[in-house]
């Protein structure tokens, strides 16, 4: 592995942390409806246990959701010529 760059692990990261979002999303929305007593899920997962999730989640959310768009909006700038490679970056 010595001949990948930053942006390799840059991208990855950028994955990882979208996947991470789409399931923290799942599981924050299926707990607020839960709270909400929407489509019968308080039948199916305790109010005590949703409301502890739905709170703790808060956190996780906005930590993953900064460094995903952080990541992609980097990317996109550099897609948009905003950011110009460095001399030395051999996709150059």
């Amino acid at each position: 592995m010595p001949g990948r760059s930053v942006h390799y692990y840059l991208i990855k990261l950028a994955r990882l942390t979208g996947w991470i979002l789409f399931f923290l999303m799942i599981i924050y929305i299926l707990t607020g409806f839960t709270l909400r007593g929407d489509f019968g899920l308080q039948e199916k997962l305790d109010l005590e246990l949703a409301l502890g999730l739905h709170q703790k989640l808060v956190w996780p959310l906005v930590v993953v959701f900064s460094v995903h768009s952080g990541l992609e909006i980097y990317f996109a700038l550099r897609r948009w010529g905003w950011i110009k490679p460095r001399a030395s970056d051999p996709r150059r």
